[in-house]
Parts: structure tokens; sequence; C-alpha cells
């Protein structure tokens, strides 16, 4: 299961932001999540984006706002080239009480606002380089008003991005399919029927759109709400693997701990 943290950074101990392109010339990107926020936001281009159980076209002035522990990838295909600029930070970078409850989303900048939008990532890219001992906190000064912008302005509640285009429409069907019975014993041959498309034929699309094959992407399911009710239940191990579609218990340990580099039992123990 391609499941990894973010390109090897597991942890960040201050803000980071980059501006950069990416394309069919760059390498293919892994599912990954990662322990901190990140802000991805598309100044020029077109791209297709994963996030949890929906993949998304996104457009200059989308962003994809991007909550700890959360599956997601971008794919530029048919030759596309992007530029973007990513900002990430954790929640003890923030000084707004507001944004406790912040979960993942989609979003577009307004256009009347981009110009004000950019101008503050454009700051925040010129403190980044350290200038004197004063660039931490202009950057956590500009990351409040980054996300107060965002706030103000409804994009964290206006209507998302498009989905993909109707010609996907059946991978995102299949996606949603999957979020909501990921417990059944779900198989390659009752999936590609609900987007009515062969077995064989399915499996090369979604791999296509998805990034991620049929099978990763119902045990990438399956293990994130494993991981949440260890945390949040007092079920035994086999008891959560097996509500949670694993009808082997050992697989289920042997996949976590290949996933989150830990076994369920010391990852629940870390967190008592």
């Amino acid at each position: 299961m391609a499941v990894q943290r973010s390109k090897g950074r597991k942890e960040i101990d201050r803000i980071l932001i980059d501006r950069g392109k990416r394309g069919y010339f760059s390498p293919l990107q892994p599912d990954h999540s990662h322990n901190f926020f990140e802000i991805f936001y598309l100044l020029d281009g077109e791209c297709r984006f994963l996030l949890k159980d929906s993949v998304y076209q996104l457009r200059r002035g989308d962003l994809v706002f991007i909550a700890p522990g959360e599956l997601h990838h971008a794919t530029y295909p048919g030759g596309a080239t992007c530029e973007m600029v990513t900002l990430l930070f954790k929640k003890e970078h923030v000084m707004i009480r507001q944004f406790s409850d912040t979960h993942s989303f989609m979003g577009s900048v307004p256009a009347l606002y981009r110009k004000e939008f950019q101008g503050l990532l454009g700051r925040m890219l010129s403190e980044s380089s350290r200038i004197d001992e004063y660039s931490p906190i202009f950057l956590q000064c500009y990351l409040t008003e980054v996300l107060l912008l965002l706030m103000r302005h409804s994009v964290m509640n206006e209507e998302e991005p498009e989905l993909l285009n109707a010609r996907d429409a059946d991978i995102l069907l299949a996606t949603k399919y999957i979020y909501k019975n990921f417990k059944r014993p779900l198989t390659l041959e009752e999936v590609s029927g609900v987007a009515s498309l062969s077995p064989s034929y399915f499996s090369r699309k979604f791999k296509q759109v998805t990034g991620m094959g049929f099978k990763e992407y119902l045990n990438y399911v399956r293990l994130k709400h494993a991981q949440a009710a260890l945390l949040t239940t007092n079920s035994t191990i086999t008891d959560i693997a097996l509500e949670y579609g694993f009808n082997d218990s050992n697989y289920f340990k042997d996949l976590f701990k290949k996933v989150y580099g830990k076994s369920p039992r010391e990852y629940r123990k870390e967190r008592e």
C-alpha cells in the first residue's frame, strides 16, 4: 500500500512555504499523509487532486486545505504544467481560536481577492528566507492573515471546485461507494459494477484517475477508520480489525505497521 508521510517529511518545527512548478515531467507523487496542515494553492494551470473519497479538477485560484492524517495527492494528466504554492504549518503556529475545528476542504479564492491573497503568500515566501530574527514572527502573522482572509471571504464554506468531468464520474461514484461500504467484503467485481465498467477496465481507469489501485484505496479507508477506533474506543485490536473490514487480524497488524511505522498496540499505547 502506497500511503506514506509527505515525501519523507515526517515532522516540521516551523512554518514552511514553497513555490514551484509540477507537471507531466515531475516524478509520480505517491499517495501520502502527514502530521501537519497543508495549503495547496494553484497559481496557474490545471490538475487533479485526490482528497479522502473524492477526486477534484482544480484550476487557477483553487486551493486545497489538508488536515493532518488525510490521504491526498495531485496528478497532472495530459501534459499539464502547473504552478503552485504549498504552505505547511502546525496548529500551534495559528493564533486564532476559530481555527480549532478546521477540517480538510476544497475552495476557490474569489477573483476580486486573489491579488491580496497572493501578495500575502509572496510576503511569506520572502520571509521564509529568514531575512532576520523577526522572520518567524512575521511568518506567523502572515499565516494568521491568510487564514482570516479565507474565513472572511467564506472560502472555507463555499461550494467546492467541480468534481472530475463527466467521463471520470464513474470513478468518483466508485470511490464514494467504497467510502460508504468499506466494512463489507467488497470485491473488484461489485465496485466495478457500480461504475458500470468491466473489472479489468475499471482497474486500469481507477489507477489512472486516483493514482491508487482498488485494493490500496479500500485498505486505506479501512485503516483510517481503524486508526481512529484505536484512539477512541476500548475495543480489542482483533475486534477493531473485524469491525472495519479486515477478516484476518494478523494481516491488519502487518498492514498497519507498514503504513504507520508501528504496531496497532504500540500506536495506541503512545497516545494513552
